[in-house]
């Protein structure tokens, strides 16, 4: 498989290649917004939490939930619905650390 066909399946053709590499790259920087209270092993495992919350569970779940959509709808994409997810777990960590002190 050539490096075209593979970007070609991982991203969807309606948003640039730009934004999602910036949006999993926002994703990873803001993940280590947990090591603000300290680098020891409990600071890195709330690193590794944020981190799969932001990149692997939240944008999953809500893709899961979007399956009756391609059911109903063939041509709906569900990689859009993962990046989106991906979009909302980013804005709700950004919250999490505002907020939770």
């Amino acid at each position: 498989m050539t490096l075209s066909k593979l970007t070609d399946t991982l991203f969807p053709k309606e948003i640039p290649k730009v934004l999602i590499f910036m949006l999993i790259i926002g994703c990873l920087l803001l993940g280590l917004g947990s090591l603000r209270r300290g680098a020891d092993m409990q600071g890195w495992l709330n690193v590794i939490e944020n981190w799969l919350l932001m990149l692997l569970i939240l944008p999953t779940a809500i893709t899961t939930l979007a399956l009756p959509f391609k059911y109903r709808d063939p041509s709906f994409d569900l990689k859009l619905t993962y990046y989106m997810g991906m979009f909302v777990a980013f804005l709700f960590t950004l919250g999490k650390l505002r907020y939770w002190h």
